[in-house]
C-alpha cells in the first residue's frame, strides 16, 4: 500500500542527506518557474492540507493509492531540489522501462520470422512453387512476414529484419547481453551496436567472450563509446584479417540518393575508405583553386559540391548526362514537383525543360485522347498507359510506399486482377508497384489494391488491413 507519510518524511531525510549545510532546502519552492511547473501537485507548498486527499484521488485510482483507514496526510513544503530527484529518478525508471518494452517488441519479432519459416504455407499458396520457377516458399515467408510487420508497425522492412536478426543474434549467441536487454538495464542501440561488430568472430570460444567482456561495461557506458569498445574488442578477438573483411564489404559498394528538404538531396557513396579520401582530397584541391578566381564568392564546400556534379553529369561534355525525369508545374509557376523525389525550385524545373529532348503539356486531364482501355488479348500496357499510370500515382502521397517513382526508373506494371485469370490491361486494372512488392503480390496471399480516393489497401492472410471496411 502506498504510504504517504512515509513518501515525505523519505523525502525530507534524503534532502538533509544530500544537503545537510543549507538551512533553505526545506522551504517551500522559491522558484517561480519551478513553482507553476507543479502548481495544483499535492505536495506543493502553498497547497490546503485539507484539500490534500481530494486531489489524491483525483490524480489516482482510489481503490488502488488511498487507505480509507488512514488518515489524510498534511501537504509538506518540499524543495526544488526534491522534485528535481523525482524527476531524475522518474526519468531512470522509464528508461527502464523502455529499454523492457523494446525487447519484448524485439523478441516478438524474432518469434514471428521463426514461425514464418516453420509455416510457409500461412503467407504462400501450396502450389507457388510448381506454377512459379524459382519460387522458394520459406524466402517467400520471410518477405512477407517482413511487410506485414512493416505495415503494422510503419517501419521499413530492412528495420524489421535488422530487429528480428537481433533477436536471432541474442538468443543464439550473446546470453548474458540478451539477459541485460529483457532486465532493461541496456538499451536497443546497446544491443544493434553489440550485434553489428560481432560479424566475423572465428568460433564459439571468441563468441562467448566478446559476450562476457561486453556484458561487464555495457551498463556503465553510453552507446557511443560502447559501439567503439564492441569494435576494438572484435578485431582483437577476430581471425579473420582486416584485409579480408575489407575484400568482402567492398562488394557491397553503391550510390544512393537520399531525397531531403527544399529540393535538395544527398549522394551517398558506399566504397573504399581510401577512394573516398583520394576523392575528396581532390575536390578539395579543385575547390581552393577555383576559390582564386576573380570574382569568385562561393564558399569551399559549395565548390565542393558543385565541381563533383560537374564532373558526374558531364556538364559542358558530348557525353553530358541525360534522363527523362516527370516534372509536375503548377499554373502560376510557383513550385514544381520531380515526380517520385519531391519538391523543386522554378528555376531547376526551367533548367530540366530547356536540356529536355521533348516535353508534353498536360493540362487537366492527360487521359482523354488515348486508349486506356484494351481488350483482354493484349498483356503489355501501351506507352500512353504507362504515362497515364506514372502521373497517376506519382502524384499519390498515399500510395508513395509501394509504387515506384516512375516506370522509367525500375517500376513494373501490375495487373490488380491477374491478367491470366482474366484481368484486363485497362488503366483502372493496373498498378506501378516497386518490382519487389510486384513478384511479393503475384507469388503470396498478400493483396495490395488501389482505393478509388487514392492510396493502396493492403491486406495480409494474418488479418491486417489498412483500409478495414466500417462497423
Amino acid at each position: 500500500m502506498f504510504d504517504r507519510a512515509e513518501m515525505t518524511s523519505g523525502a525530507e531525510s534524503r534532502l538533509s542527506a544530500d544537503a545537510p549545510s543549507r538551512a533553505d532546502d526545506v522551504s517551500p519552492v522559491a522558484d517561480p518557474l519551478v513553482a507553476d511547473a507543479f502548481e495544483g501537485h499535492p505536495f506543493a507548498a502553498d497547497q490546503p492540507a485539507d484539500d490534500a486527499s481530494d486531489i489524491w484521488a483525483d490524480e489516482c485510482d482510489e481503490s488502488d493509492w488511498l487507505d480509507a483507514e488512514l488518515p489524510p496526510a498534511e501537504a509538506v513544503p518540499v524543495s526544488a531540489e526534491i522534485f528535481l530527484g523525482w524527476a531524475l529518478d522518474d526519468a531512470v525508471a522509464t528508461q527502464v522501462v523502455l529499454n523492457m518494452q523494446a525487447a519484448r517488441q524485439l523478441f516478438a519479432i524474432t518469434r514471428a520470422f521463426r514461425t514464418a519459416r516453420a509455416n510457409p504455407l500461412i503467407y504462400v499458396p501450396a502450389a507457388a512453387a510448381e506454377r512459379i520457377p524459382g519460387v522458394q516458399d520459406v524466402d517467400f515467408a520471410e518477405r512477407s512476414v517482413a511487410f506485414d510487420l512493416a505495415q503494422r508497425l510503419k517501419l521499413s522492412e530492412n528495420m524489421v529484419r535488422d530487429l528480428a536478426y537481433q533477436g536471432d543474434v541474442l538468443d543464439t549467441s550473446l546470453p548474458r547481453l540478451r539477459a541485460l536487454f529483457v532486465s532493461g538495464a541496456i538499451s536497443q542501440a546497446h544491443v544493434r551496436a553489440a550485434v553489428d561488430a560481432c560479424n566475423g568472430l572465428p568460433d564459439d570460444a571468441a563468441t562467448a567472450a566478446y559476450d562476457e567482456k561486453l556484458a561487464a561495461v555495457a551498463t556503465s557506458v553510453p552507446v557511443g563509446q560502447f559501439r567503439s569498445r564492441c569494435r576494438r574488442l572484435r578485431e582483437r578477438l577476430c581471425a579473420e584479417t582486416l584485409q579480408e573483411r575489407h575484400d568482402r564489404a567492398a562488394k557491397l559498394r553503391r550510390v544512393v540518393v537520399e531525397p531531403a528538404e527544399d529540393g535538395m538531396a544527398w549522394l551517398h557513396a558506399f566504397a573504399p575508405l581510401v577512394d573516398i579520401v583520394r576523392a575528396d582530397a581532390r575536390l578539395t584541391a579543385t575547390a581552393q583553386s577555383m576559390k582564386h578566381r576573380e570574382g569568385e564568392t562561393r564558399t569551399r564546400d559549395q565548390l565542393k559540391a558543385d565541381a563533383l556534379l560537374a564532373w558526374l553529369t558531364g556538364d559542358g561534355t558530348p557525353s553530358a548526362a541525360t534522363a527523362h525525369p516527370t516534372v509536375i508545374v503548377d499554373d502560376g509557376g510557383r513550385f514544381a514537383e520531380l515526380l517520385g523525389y519531391g519538391p523543386i525550385p522554378p528555376n531547376a524545373a526551367a533548367r530540366a525543360l530547356r536540356d529536355a529532348p521533348a516535353f508534353r503539356k498536360v493540362i487537366a486531364d492527360p487521359i482523354r485522347p488515348a486508349r486506356l482501355k484494351l481488350d483482354t488479348t493484349r498483356y503489355r500496357p501501351t506507352a500512353e498507359q504507362r504515362h497515364w499510370l506514372t502521373l497517376r500515382y506519382g502524384l499519390d502521397d498515399a500510395a508513395a510506399p509501394y509504387v515506384a517513382p516512375g516506370l522509367t526508373t525500375g517500376g513494373e506494371v501490375d495487373h490488380v486482377a491477374e491478367w491470366q485469370h482474366g484481368g484486363t490491361t485497362d488503366v483502372d486494372n493496373l498498378l506501378p508497384l516497386k518490382p519487389r512488392l510486384h513478384r511479393l503480390k503475384s507469388v503470396t496471399r498478400i493483396r495490395l489494391d488501389p482505393k478509388p480516393d487514392g492510396g493502396i489497401r493492403v491486406r495480409t492472410p494474418t488479418g491486417y488491413d489498412s483500409d478495414p471496411p466500417p462497423f
